[in-house]
């Protein structure tokens, strides 16, 4: 687990370079896009580190035997039970390598190798025991290649390790002349041996994680009952002075079937701004839209209202005696039947962003029915609406959320069963009815929103929202949440 908030701040806080965002090799452009620049990277390391540290205490490294050719006779000895143990890094900084990765040093870290067992032989002579030793000064460097698989999964691997182990201290335990024998070359043998298995150590660690972790992450996540917002890859990271980007799919399709597309393009968006926080979000349109298309193609954008929910303030309630003010006919036919409004959309919503804010446009028919003693309906008049509102974006904990301030709505008659209506009545009532049950009904799933990319134990810190032509801007510093710090 030592590289997991370093990862998810790197695979799921990316995009790949450019003023304006270009196409991958699926010739599409990513819907999301996001940036951790080096106050992120630094952020993510304190984790990475205290992880690292936790991670290499107790590994063991394999025996180390050999020979020493002494004046009289040679002496065979073997290391065995080699632990590492009290493992501390005192300086250490993770940067991008323009059109590389990441590289990872780490100075001056210390770390023990206690009750190591020994034995040795030499002419008629053997003895064994057991000695501690102590490692300061190690100096490491390693790049952190991270590229996506053929799942738009990420994966890491490391790459071009060097590692110096500093100096070493041997504490034996009890007194042996023939220990003092192999001492010597013992130094230079366990520090050849360090050098080379502190590289291979720290590299299994990460590639290990790679494995169990990143290959397997979840890109698909729930945003309701009924869609999943796709975070996978869709071209490998790159990276630049300061800063790294990855290219994310965001797009919504049904639950379990991410084979579906959206039948639009997905906007370039301009990522020319950013850099003033820890991480910088591109979220495009196309994201919202594919949702509403999902939603409209699933059947979902379907509202009834009925008498009982609509407020007593209203003016106009939901039965063939109220609505008689307006329409004669309802009343002479239907007296005081009660009626249910039903207002189905009849292609997505669309939502456009731009500086001036987002702008919803939604098409929609009202079937207005009334219902018999029997139960049954009947439907009386149907009414083509074109809704217009203009909402505001903003952050609830993860989620970019989307309210609409304010909502037009042009109403047009598209077929009657009672004869003609005066279109301008039929107006006011459908803006009463819209207002007081659809618009609240629309806010509902604005609330939800969408989730933002993020860690379980990390919270987004000061979150400012901007909009620009087709994208909303987040830019966000992270912390830790209360009582959930990693290392507490």
């Amino acid at each position: 687990m030592a590289f997991q908030v370093t990862w998810a701040l790197i695979a799921v806080f990316s995009i790949f370079i450019g003023d304006v965002i270009s196409v991958d090799s699926l010739n599409r452009n990513p819907g999301i896009v996001t940036r951790i620049n080096q106050a992120g990277l630094d952020f993510g390391l304190e984790f990475t580190v205290g992880n690292l540290e936790e991670d290499i205490e107790s590994v063991t490294i394999p025996d180390i035997s050999g020979t020493v050719n002494a004046i009289l006779f040679d002496v065979n000895y073997l290391v065995s039970n080699i632990r590492i143990a009290e493992f501390e890094v005192q300086t250490s900084s993770l940067k991008t390598v323009p059109g590389v990765g990441l590289e990872l040093a780490i100075r001056g870290a210390s770390f023990s190798l206690n009750d190591v067992s020994w034995s040795s032989e030499g002419g008629i002579y053997s003895d064994e025991g057991s000695f501690d030793t102590t490692i300061d000064g190690l100096d490491l460097d390693m790049t952190l290649m991270i590229r996506k698989n053929e799942d738009g999964h990420p994966t890491m691997a490391p790459e071009g390790c060097s590692g110096d182990v500093g100096s070493i201290a041997i504490d034996l335990n009890s007194d042996s002349w023939l220990f003092g024998l192999i001492s010597g070359a013992l130094d230079d043998v366990l520090t050849v041996t360090l050098n080379t298995q502190i590289c291979d150590i720290i590299s299994e660690q990460i590639s290990a994680y790679s494995d169990d972790f990143l290959t397997v992450l979840n890109l698909n996540v729930e945003v309701d009952s009924y869609t999943e917002v796709d975070y996978s890859l869709i071209s490998n990271p790159l990276f630049e002075e300061s800063y790294m980007e990855t290219a994310h799919k965001g797009e919504f399709h049904p639950i379990g079937q991410s084979e579906w597309e959206a039948p639009f393009p997905v906007p370039a968006i301009d990522t020319t701004g950013g850099l003033n926080k820890m991480v910088d979000i591109w979220i495009s349109d196309y994201v919202i839209n594919s949702r509403y298309y999902v939603l409209q193609e699933l059947g979902i954008l379907t509202y009834t209202i009925t008498e009982d929910m609509l407020p007593s303030t209203l003016q106009y309630g939901l039965n063939a005696r109220i609505l008689g003010r307006v329409i004669p006919q309802l009343k002479r036919r239907y007296g005081k039947r009660p009626m249910e409004i039903v207002v189905t959309s009849t292609s997505p919503p669309t939502v456009e962003f731009s500086e001036d804010g987002a702008t919803i446009t939604e098409y929609a028919d009202l079937d207005a029915y009334v219902v018999l003693e029997d139960t049954t309906r009947v439907n009386v008049f149907t009414i083509a609406l074109t809704g217009h509102e203009q909402a505001s974006v903003g952050v609830s904990y993860r989620n970019i959320t989307l309210e609409m301030t304010s909502m037009s709505v042009d109403a047009e008659l598209k077929h009657s069963e009672i004869g003609h209506l005066n279109t301008l009545m039929i107006q006011h009532v459908v803006d009463s009815y819209i207002k007081s049950s659809v618009l609240p009904c629309l806010n509902e799933i604005g609330k939800q929103g969408f989730p933002l990319p993020h860690i379980d134990f990390v919270a987004y810190v000061n979150p400012v929202v901007s909009l620009g032509k087709d994208y909303i801007l987040l830019e966000s510093d992270l912390d830790w949440e209360v009582h959930t710090h990693p290392h507490e």
